[in-house]
């Protein structure tokens, strides 16, 4: 008797092949038969050569059996929009984020961010001393995104408002799980800081971010001289931490002018330098006020889309492309995702069982024409965040089974840089896993969208950026293709 694939007596089991998802079917029969065997054989022949080609008509399945055939699919719709998500927190990550940049379909970002100082070592002063000058020191962490060779100007601000983490309410009432950028004690990326009307500085410099080199930046002597007056007098301000900590709330480095985000490591310190009579001669001396608690240092990240085709987005809510000029945008830092949905996902299961695909790949490609290298890179890898109905990120995709790491993994794409005429540069999700449990879940449909952004670190700690295209059948540039078999 012919086996077919509707047979109850058919089981399925899972090959642990590097194409990830394979299938083979196998009669439940003490004794498999002459013909089961050589059609067993011929299934597997025809998925191993699937494997290496990327035509399915050029595979040569005639040659093993005339009724296996392997094919794929590229023309689902998918509905594409961006997301700019409610918060990130950004408190806590050992990277200053200073600077600004404009792009064409994003508008400007803008860095700032904030951080105490605290009075470091214990020291003495002599009756005699006197004031010389008063300098922040910020050494570069090597970070860098835009231009570097233009001028980069900012303000050196004091912090007027109390810098403490805090436990941030759901976007509403019912979201449940909480978003993956949440934290139970941080500060975010659109937190509100008071700080003095003046600048306490405002300086202008070129970047050289690969040297790491270090800028200082002179501060206004009013400053230095109040601090060294408070501290020969002993006052509880300049010889109590907590005290201090009151008194001088901590800095705001802000961007003025530029085109480029730079970070700067997590060690600057206020140099307060005076000198004092020893042996009769005047003896230059300093005392540094290092960066005083990691855990409220934070990064406000922030965008003006002003005159972009996302002007109008608002936070927690989608934008889509045919709003938005075709584009869709991803972003660190900002909070701007890529969202995709699958639409009909329900009528591939009508028309292909789960267990006859072999591979599922969405592929991304940036937006012809868009800037991909230096001054504005795209990220060198992406992730993918399952969402829920409130377009809040609850998870990480995780990786196929076929994974060679022992617990599951976050599914990261890195990107390619095509070599090969007619492929454009692309990233590359293996996400068949994910597709097969989709068309295996009785609520098929309710529940497919996923953003597209930079991996968690990245979203928290840079600024890259991403633009897409909308799909469009000319250009197809984001596209899920599914590989399948088919048993005549």
């Amino acid at each position: 008797m012919s086996v077919q694939p509707q047979d109850p007596e058919i089981f399925l089991t899972r090959l642990g092949d590097p194409f990830s998802r394979y299938y083979m079917l196998f009669a439940k029969k003490k004794s498999p038969s002459k013909y089961s065997l050589h059609y067993l054989f011929a299934c597997l022949s025809a998925l191993l050569v699937l494997s290496s080609c990327e035509d399915p008509n050029e595979l040569g399945l005639a040659l093993v059996e005339d009724n296996v055939q392997g094919n794929f699919i590229d023309t689902l719709t998918l509905d594409v929009s961006t997301v700019l998500l409610d918060s990130v927190a950004t408190s806590g990550t050992s990277t200053l984020l200073v600077g600004k940049y404009n792009v064409p379909n994003a508008g400007t970002l803008m860095a700032s961010t904030f951080f105490q100082v605290g009075l470091g070592a214990t020291w003495t002063l002599a009756a005699d001393a006197t004031f010389e000058s008063i300098e922040l020191i910020l050494p570069t962490s090597g970070y860098y995104y835009g231009d570097t060779a233009a001028a980069l100007t900012v303000d050196v601000n004091e912090v007027t408002s109390t810098l403490r983490t805090r436990a941030l309410s759901p976007v509403f009432p019912n979201e449940e799980p909480r978003s993956l950028f949440y934290q139970a004690n941080a500060i975010y990326n659109n937190s509100k800081v008071a700080v003095a009307a003046t600048p306490l500085a405002t300086h202008t410099f070129t970047p050289r971010p690969l040297s790491k080199d270090t800028v200082i930046v002179s501060l206004a002597d009013e400053l230095g001289q109040q601090w060294l007056a408070l501290r020969k007098a002993d006052n509880a301000s300049l010889t109590d931490n907590a005290a201090f900590l009151t008194y001088f709330r901590g800095l705001n480095i802000a961007p003025v002018q530029g085109n480029a985000v730079i970070g700067f490591s997590s060690t600057p310190v206020v140099r307060l330098n005076y000198s004092e009579t020893v042996n009769g001669a005047r003896v230059a001396k300093s005392h540094d006020f290092p960066l005083n608690n990691t855990s409220v240092q934070f990064n406000k990240i922030t965008n003006d889309f002003a005159g972009s085709p996302l002007e109008g987005i608002k936070r927690g809510e989608e934008l889509s492309a045919q709003a938005s000029n075709g584009v869709s945008v991803a972003q660190g830092g900002s909070g701007l995702m890529i969202k995709v949905e699958i639409p009909h996902l329900n009528r591939l299961k009508e028309q292909l069982k789960p267990e006859f695909i072999n591979q599922a790949v969405l592929i991304v490609e940036p937006l012809a024409g868009s800037q991909t290298a230096y001054p504005y890179p795209v990220p060198p890898s992406l992730a993918l965040y399952r969402t829920n109905e409130n377009n809040v990120p609850i998870m990480n995709v995780l990786a196929d089974f076929g994974s060679t790491a022992r617990e599951p993994q976050p599914l990261i794409a890195n990107f390619i840089k095509s070599t090969t005429a007619g492929q454009n540069n692309r990233y590359e999700f293996i996400i068949t896993e994910y597709i097969v449990d989709k068309l295996n879940d009785a609520r098929i449909g309710t529940d497919n969208a996923l953003f597209i952004a930079p991996p968690p670190s990245a979203v928290q700690n840079g600024v890259s950026r991403l633009v897409i295209g909308a799909q469009d059948k000319g250009t197809k540039n984001i596209r899920l293709k599914i590989y399948y078999t088919t048993i005549k």
